[in-house]
C-alpha cells in the first residue's frame, strides 16, 4: 500500500479466498487487519487455532490470488519514483520493511524496477511479532545500522504506524488505503508521494516530535 496502491487487490484476495473456505468476510473485517502478517489474518479470518502447516499452505494460496489479481495492473504509487531519486541523489539510505511474505516482495520489486533504490529488504520471514510490534523496525534500523531515532518510516496501516512509533521512529501516513483523517496521528500526513520531498524529511526528522 505505499510502494503500490494495492489495497482492493488484497481486500478482493482474502475475500475469495475466504469464501473458498467456507467463510464470509467483509472489506471492512479485512482491512482492519491491514499491516498484520498472513499467520494473524488466518487466525482472525480462518481460525484461531490453525496448524502452522495450513498458514503456510493457506498464505501461498491467497498470495497466488493477490498477484494474479493484481499482475496486469500494478504501477509504483503516485510520485513514488521521482521521490525515490531525489533520496537517492542525496545519499539517504532506504529499506522496505514490509508484513508481506518473500514472493509478494519480489512480485513488486521486480515488476516496478524498484530494487535499485533499496540497501535492505525485509518481509515477514525476518520477524516473529507482526505490526503493531516495533520489532520489523528496529530490526531493519540494525541492518541499516541506524539507531530508531535516525529513521523516518511511511506507512498506509494503522497498525504500521503504531509499529512504528513504539519503535521510537518519525512516522509519514501515505493516505493510499485509509482515509486522510484516520492517519492523523502520524508526523506528518500525505496523499501522495508529490507532497514530500528531501527537505521535508530531512526537516521532519529535525522536529524530533515522536
Amino acid at each position: 500500500g505505499v510502494l503500490v496502491h494495492n489495497d482492493k487487490y488484497h481486500l478482493e484476495a482474502w475475500r475469495l479466498f475466504c469464501e473458498r473456505k467456507g467463510k464470509n468476510v467483509s472489506y471492512d473485517q479485512i482491512q482492519r487487519l491491514f499491516g498484520n502478517t498472513n499467520q494473524q489474518f488466518l487466525r482472525v479470518l480462518i481460525d484461531p487455532d490453525i496448524t502452522e502447516a495450513d498458514i503456510a499452505l493457506f498464505a501461498v494460496e491467497k498470495e497466488i490470488i493477490y498477484r494474479d489479481l493484481f499482475d496486469k495492473h500494478i504501477e509504483p504509487a503516485e510520485g513514488l519514483l521521482p521521490f525515490l531519486d531525489e533520496l537517492l541523489r542525496h545519499n539517504v539510505p532506504m529499506a522496505v520493511a514490509t508484513s508481506a511474505p518473500t514472493a509478494n516482495l519480489n512480485f513488486v520489486l521486480d515488476r516496478c524496477n524498484l530494487r535499485g533504490y533499496f540497501k535492505v529488504l525485509v518481509d515477514e520471514t525476518f520477524v516473529t511479532h507482526g505490526k503493531p510490534d516495533p520489532e520489523i523496525y528496529l530490526k531493519t534500523a540494525g541492518f541499516l545500522e541506524l539507531e530508531p531515532s535516525q529513521c523516518i518510516v511511511i506507512e498506509d496501516s494503522l497498525f504500521g504506524i503504531e509499529a512504528a512509533q513504539r519503535a521510537r521512529m518519525q512516522t509519514i501516513g501515505l493516505a493510499s488505503t485509509l482515509p486522510l483523517e484516520k492517519l492523523h496521528h502520524a508526523s506528518m500526513v500525505i496523499r501522495t508521494f508529490h507532497e514530500i520531498t528531501y527537505e521535508k524529511v530531512t526537516n521532519l526528522m529535525d522536529s524530533k516530535t515522536v
